[in-house]
């Protein structure tokens, strides 16, 4: 049975997604992980711009063509940062970003405020997934015991889609 982790609340309109992970390495690392450009195309996407108060990134697809872009409006490095989320085809959306020490590691805390999809929450996990693999989740970490190691992110989200619209789907009613 697959496991899913994180929490999504109905807001106006949208959803709010929050997930937690803890991972086998240190804040700055992980801090790192998640600002650095290289780093970021190891578990995500490729993304370019500047991951930096003020600055405007993109993330692009395979194929080159941007996806979503943002602007960072809050970084306190290596603690937080806050950046606009616009997805191409969406109304702009906010992602708060923290990172700070824990017993066994580093607590990443993602928040997603405001989503019109309910695709998110199958995109994120895949995608913090991957982070797991590529850091190392700590023992404290919730983790789908399920999952096959070294899945490809678009096999895995397709295996999360239909569980994380049961999730999103019992908001509704």
């Amino acid at each position: 049975m697959t496991s899913l982790f994180g929490s999504v609340a109905k807001v106006g309109a949208g959803y709010d997604l929050e997930f937690e992970r803890v991972l086998a390495t240190d804040v700055d690392d992980l801090w790192s992980a998640i600002t650095d450009a290289d780093r970021l195309a190891r578990w995500m996407n490729v993304y370019t711009g500047e991951l930096r108060l003020g600055g405007t990134w993109q993330a692009l697809l395979d194929d080159g063509s941007v996806y979503c872009t943002g602007t960072v409006t809050e970084c306190d490095p290596p603690r937080s940062f806050v950046t606009t989320w616009h997805a191409i085809e969406e109304q702009p959306t906010t992602l708060r970003i923290s990172v700070e020490p824990a017993a066994d590691g580093a607590r990443l805390l993602l928040r997603h405020e405001g989503a019109q999809s309910i695709y998110y929450g199958p995109g994120w996990q895949s995608y913090l997934e991957q982070l797991d693999e590529h850091l190392g989740a700590a023992p404290s970490s919730e983790v789908d015991p399920s999952r096959t190691a070294g899945i490809a992110w678009d096999a895995r989200y397709t295996e999360l889609r239909g569980v994380w619209e049961k999730r999103f789907g019992s908001l509704r009613s």
